[in-house]
C-alpha cells in the first residue's frame, strides 16, 4: 500500500515539475500595440548620388514582409525585379538592374513591413534618394471616389504617364505609381517637371493596367503641366467597359432568332427589313420572333447597336426562321406597382415576356363592386415602350373612384393581351386604394446649383435602383413607402435628360454628380417612417 501511494506521489510530483518548465505566453499586462520604428536607412532619406543597387531598412525590433513584392510602391517603376531577405531587425531590397542615372526614386511601403509579434505595421515609412545631384521636389495630390456612391475608394492604383508617351492605363505601364488611402486620398511626390497624364483602376490582377471588363477605372481629363505642385487632382473610376462593341453570333434558336453582342447594349435598331418583331432578352442578346416571315426564306438584317459608351455598331447577318419542335418561350408579366395603396395620381405598369400584338380593351377594368364597373380611359396615353414589352397605364383615382369608394379591383380577365405568338394573358385581380398621407412619407428640398439644367433622382440606399425622378431645383418625392433612401442629383450639361457616363477613349468625363448630406448624421441615408415628412434636404451643388 505504501509503494503505491509514494509512486503516485512521484508520478503527481514529475508531473509538476513537467507544468513548472513548460515555456508559454506570459498571461497579463499589456499588448503590444506598438508599430516598428525606422531607425537607419541605406540611402537615408534625400541622399543624392546613389550608385547602389540595394535598400536597407533596420528598424527597433524584429520585422516581417508582408506582400511587399505587390504592395511596395516604386516611382518612377525602375527596370527588372528585386529579392527581399529579412535577418531580425533589417530588411533588404536587392535589385538585379541597376537605378536609372540622375532619377529621383521615392519608395513607399504601406504596410509591407509589420513586426513578428503582432503584426503592428510600420506606418509612414517612405524613402527618397537620387542617382542624380539633386532631388526633384513637385508633388501631386487628389482624391479618388465611387462615381456611383461618391464615397472614397480605397487602396486604388494611380498611374501618371509622361502626356509624350502613347500608353495610358488601358494599354500599358506607367511611369510613376501611387495608392489611395482608407480616405480616396493619393499623392505622388519627388516628381521632375513636366506634363502628364494621370489614371486610376482598382487593379485586382496586380498588372497595372486597367482591364475594363472587370475593374473600375477612371482618369483626369485635363493634361497636368508641372512646373509647381499640384493639389485637388480629384476624379472617379467606375466600371465600364471599354472594349470595341461587335456581333458575337446571330443564328436561330428553336423557332427563334437571337443576335448576341460582346458586352451590353443599351439601344438597338432595325434598319431593314420593315415589320420585324423583337426585345432584349438579356443585357447582350436580342431575340426575333417571327411575324410575317416565311419559313427558311433567309434574308439580310441590318441593324445598329449602341453600347454605354456611345458607341454605334451598324451590322448585317442572314436572317431566318426554321420549324422547331422546341416549346415556345412562356408569355407571364408582372406588374408594378407590387403593393396595394398607390398614390391618387398614379399609373400601373404591366412587363410581359414577349412582345404583345394585341390588347382587348374590353377585357381591362376597374371593378368597383359586385355590380359596378369601370372601363380604362383609353383617351389617356396608354404608353408602351418600344418592344412592346411593357405597357403603362395612368390611374386618376379620386377621379376614378368618387367620394363613396375607397377602393377598387383593377381586372384583367384571360386574353387582355395577345402575344406575337398568339398567347393569351392569364387573368387578374389587383387590390387598389388611395394612399393616405398618415401611410406614407414625403421628401423634399431645393437644388441650388449655377448647372443649368439638372436631374433630381431618389433611389433605394440598398440597391441604387432609381426610384423617382424630377428636372426641377424645387423638388418633392411623395406617398413613398417608409425606408431608406438617397437623393443624387446629376448635372445634365448636354440637355439630353439623363446621366452620361463618359468615356475615356474620347476622354469624356462623366457628368458631374453629387448626393444629398446630412452634416449633423454624418450620412448621405435619408430614413423616412409613416406620417413623415422630410423637408428642407437641400443640395448645393
Amino acid at each position: 500500500m505504501r509503494f503505491v501511494f509514494n509512486t503516485l506521489f512521484i508520478i503527481t510530483f514529475a508531473l509538476l515539475l513537467t507544468d513548472c518548465a513548460r515555456i508559454s505566453t506570459p498571461t497579463g499586462g499589456p499588448e503590444d500595440e506598438t508599430p516598428p520604428i525606422l531607425i537607419r536607412s541605406v540611402p537615408e532619406n534625400g541622399q543624392t548620388n546613389y550608385t547602389g543597387n540595394t535598400i536597407l531598412l533596420s528598424f527597433d525590433e524584429r520585422i516581417q514582409t508582408q506582400s511587399i513584392e505587390t504592395e511596395l510602391i516604386i516611382t518612377p517603376k525602375p527596370t527588372g525585379s528585386f529579392r527581399t531577405r529579412v535577418n531580425k531587425n533589417n530588411v533588404l531590397l536587392t535589385f538585379f538592374e541597376p537605378f536609372s542615372e540622375n532619377t529621383t526614386y521615392s519608395f513607399a511601403f504601406a504596410s509591407t513591413i509589420q513586426d513578428v509579434t503582432n503584426r503592428n505595421a510600420a506606418t509612414d515609412i517612405n524613402l527618397s534618394f537620387s542617382t542624380g545631384d539633386f532631388i526633384d521636389s513637385l508633388r501631386i495630390q487628389g482624391k479618388i471616389i465611387d462615381l456611383y456612391t461618391q464615397e472614397p475608394a480605397e487602396n486604388v492604383l494611380v498611374s501618371l504617364y509622361s502626356a509624350s508617351d502613347s500608353l495610358d492605363i488601358l494599354s500599358g505601364s506607367a511611369s510613376y505609381y501611387s495608392k489611395t488611402d482608407t480616405s480616396g486620398i493619393y499623392q505622388f511626390q519627388n516628381l521632375p517637371g513636366g506634363a502628364y497624364r494621370i489614371y486610376a483602376n482598382d487593379d485586382k490582377n496586380n498588372n497595372s493596367k486597367a482591364d475594363s471588363e472587370g475593374e473600375k477605372y477612371g482618369f483626369y481629363p485635363d493634361t497636368l503641366l508641372m512646373d509647381q505642385s499640384l493639389s485637388d487632382i480629384n476624379f472617379t473610376i467606375q466600371r465600364l467597359s471599354t472594349s470595341k462593341l461587335r456581333t458575337l453570333s446571330a443564328r436561330n434558336f428553336g423557332r427563334y432568332y437571337d443576335v448576341t453582342f460582346n458586352k451590353a447594349i443599351t439601344d438597338f435598331e432595325v434598319i431593314t427589313p420593315d415589320q420585324t418583331v423583337f426585345r432584349p432578352l438579356v443585357k447582350n442578346k436580342v431575340r426575333f420572333y417571327r411575324n410575317t416571315e416565311t419559313l427558311n426564306d433567309s434574308t439580310d438584317l441590318i441593324f445598329t447597336a449602341q453600347d454605354s459608351l456611345g458607341t454605334i455598331l451598324t451590322d448585317t447577318v442572314n436572317y431566318y426562321f426554321v420549324e422547331s419542335r422546341l416549346d415556345p418561350d412562356a408569355f407571364t408579366y408582372t406588374v408594378s406597382p407590387d403593393r396595394n395603396g398607390m398614390a391618387p395620381i398614379d399609373s400601373i405598369t404591366l412587363h410581359f415576356t414577349k412582345p404583345v400584338k394585341s390588347v382587348n380593351l374590353d377585357n381591362i377594368f376597374f371593378q368597383l363592386d359586385t355590380i359596378n364597373s369601370i372601363p380604362i380611359d383609353t383617351s389617356s396615353s396608354l404608353r408602351w415602350n418600344s418592344y412592346k414589352t411593357e405597357i403603362s397605364i395612368p390611374i386618376d383615382l379620386p377621379s376614378l373612384l368618387g367620394d363613396d369608394y375607397n377602393n377598387t379591383t383593377f381586372t384583367l380577365t384571360e386574353a387582355a393581351f395577345i402575344s406575337i405568338e398568339n398567347d393569351s394573358s392569364a387573368s387578374l385581380q389587383k387590390n387598389i386604394s388611395i394612399l393616405s398621407e398618415e401611410e406614407t412619407a414625403v421628401i423634399s428640398g431645393t437644388i441650388q446649383s449655377s448647372y443649368e439644367h439638372i436631374i433630381v433622382q431618389l433611389l433605394d440606399s440598398r440597391s441604387l435602383k432609381v426610384l423617382r425622378e424630377s428636372h426641377s431645383r424645387e423638388y418633392k418625392f411623395e406617398y413613398l413607402p417608409a425606408g431608406r433612401y438617397l437623393v443624387r442629383v446629376i448635372a445634365d450639361l448636354n440637355h439630353n435628360g439623363k446621366w452620361d457616363i463618359g468615356n475615356i477613349l474620347n476622354n469624356q468625363i462623366p457628368e458631374p454628380v453629387k448626393f444629398y448630406y446630412d452634416d449633423f448624421y454624418n450620412t448621405k441615408i435619408i430614413e423616412v417612417r409613416k406620417n413623415w415628412e422630410q423637408s428642407d434636404t437641400n443640395v448645393s451643388f
